[in-house]
């Protein structure tokens, strides 16, 4: 077998790994004459740039003999630089503390605790020069712990995006008009900058902030004034000393809203996992495209830096609750979630699936029963309720009565009670007795439909649970959109 491409090398270091992520064309391709390209830098090992910097910042110090295994790093940083960091000197064992603001996503957390970084919260409003500053407590903390290094993005060799750069031109085989890149700290967008246009100097760079960040207005710490925005990896509430803008042809600003909407946007429209910051990106990259005039013999080419994953953004990006409540999606994007979750069943009811009648078994039937009776009716569960009352006690699943009996734990002339999932009392090995949720021919489809996505099934009673009327699955759902042509 012949492959297409050649696949990468075994390596002993994930470092080795770093760069050489993928370009593709986005929203279509074109815009107003204008091709559209992302580059994906999601694609990295722990899913962002940042693997950029680390890589070249822990080569660095252990060239100059600066980083041994016993060498603690502290890193300010929103989040991503630290994962980073850590990911690439878990082998050495590192000590590794990351100061982050009050506004790092829960995922970005527990992924750092999971990395076994010690984590410390820092204002997320607080000026540079404030004492509660992460910058300032990670210096204050590297004054206390010896061998300890600061890992500080505001202050790097300019050299350190110079493979990016590199990149992007091979990519596009030099043909390229524009550039956009979202700005946290300034080191990212200055360096790639200078990389850029050091071999083609008509390239225009653009930075990407979110609303109420101070790179655009260059305000610095003279005009502070409390900011507060939902994109995480994106804008500043100060200007860093050595920040050099002088090669940033121009700065475009985007809301929350649109930030969020477009991430979402490409996910469902285009596969891209990005996160909320790129989505910031490539909003501002087709804003531009719009407003670029139409030329006779010149298709533009743009490019936007995708700087990580929205694996990164579980509990909020990808939740669309959490969306909801923060009114960030917009129009379009709510009409389909409310789509969805609700408009598509048009007020239905469990009542409107049509289920057959349910097949019941009783707790003093035998576990062999159960399973002949589920493998005739081709069912994976059995409600199970009370042999006099008929009242709905538990149920029991194909899955857990096989595994139990090729265990041995479970015996086939036994009584389906001692393994089945009871509503009433503890089931073996549990603290409390499984949850239940009643579902009723009135509860409406879409509700079942949230059902659904924590649960395989739903046995269905009446109000009073008193008998069991039928069982509902995810199937019977799809089935029912399906007749009505909305699926």
């Amino acid at each position: 077998m012949t492959l297409e491409h050649q696949p990468p090398k075994i390596t002993s270091n994930l470092s080795d790994n770093v760069g050489l992520t993928p370009m593709v064309k986005v929203m279509g391709g074109h815009s107003n004459n204008v091709e559209v390209l992302a580059k994906l830098e999601y694609a990295n090992f722990t899913g962002s740039i940042k693997e950029r910097t680390a890589k070249f910042i822990i080569e660095d110090l252990k060239a100059k003999n600066k980083l041994s295994p016993k060498t603690t790093i502290i890193i300010p940083t929103s989040g991503n630089l630290a994962i980073s960091v850590a990911g690439m000197v878990a082998k050495d064992r590192n000590k590794v503390i990351a100061v982050v603001p009050e506004r790092t996503s829960t995922d970005k957390i527990h992924l750092l605790k999971a990395m076994g970084v010690e984590i410390i919260r820092a204002p997320t409003e607080a000026r540079r020069e404030a004492a509660e500053n992460m910058y300032s407590t990670a210096y204050k903390l590297s004054e206390q712990l010896q061998n300890s290094i600061v890992i500080d993005e505001t202050n790097l060799p300019s050299a350190v995006y110079d493979d990016l750069a590199e990149e992007i031109l091979q990519q596009t085989v030099l043909q390229l008009d524009y550039v956009f890149v979202g700005v946290e700290t300034g080191s990212t967008i200055s360096r790639l900058a200078k990389a850029l246009k050091a071999e083609k100097p008509e390239i225009k760079v653009y930075g990407v902030e979110p609303v109420d960040s101070v790179f655009a207005r260059n305000e610095g710490n003279q005009h502070y004034k409390r900011r507060e925005w939902k994109i995480e990896d994106l804008g500043s509430n100060f200007v860093p000393k050595n920040f050099d803008g002088s090669l940033i042809d121009g700065w475009i600003q985007v809301s929350d809203k649109d930030a969020y909407s477009t991430a979402r946007r490409l996910l469902r429209e285009e596969g891209i996992t990005c996160g909320p910051s790129s989505g910031a990106v490539v909003w501002a990259t087709l804003n531009h495209a719009s407003s670029v005039q139409q030329h006779t013999t010149h298709t533009f080419r743009s490019v936007a830096i995708l700087n990580d994953t929205m694996r990164n953004y579980m509990s909020t990006l990808l939740s669309d609750e959490w969306l909801l409540e923060n009114d960030l999606v917009d129009e379009m994007t709510t009409k389909q979630l409310e789509y969805l979750s609700s408009e598509r069943y048009r007020a239905a009811s469990v009542e409107d699936l049509q289920l057959p009648a349910a097949v019941t078994i009783s707790p003093s039937a035998t576990v062999s029963h159960a399973l002949n009776l589920m493998m005739e009716r081709e069912y994976s569960q059995l409600p199970v309720i009370h042999s006099s009352n008929k009242k709905l006690v538990g149920y029991i699943s194909e899955s857990t009565l096989e595994a139990h009996l090729s265990d041995g734990s479970a015996q086939p002339d036994e009584p389906v009670s001692q393994w089945m999932f009871n509503f009433l009392k503890r089931n073996k090995g549990e603290k409390t007795a499984a949850k239940y949720e009643m579902i009723t021919p009135d509860t409406s489809l879409a509700d079942l439909a949230k059902f659904f996505e924590k649960n395989s099934f739903a046995v269905v009673t009446d109000a009073e649970r008193k008998w069991c009327l039928g069982v509902a699955t995810k199937y019977d759902l799809i089935s029912f959109l399906n007749r009505r042509n909305v699926f």
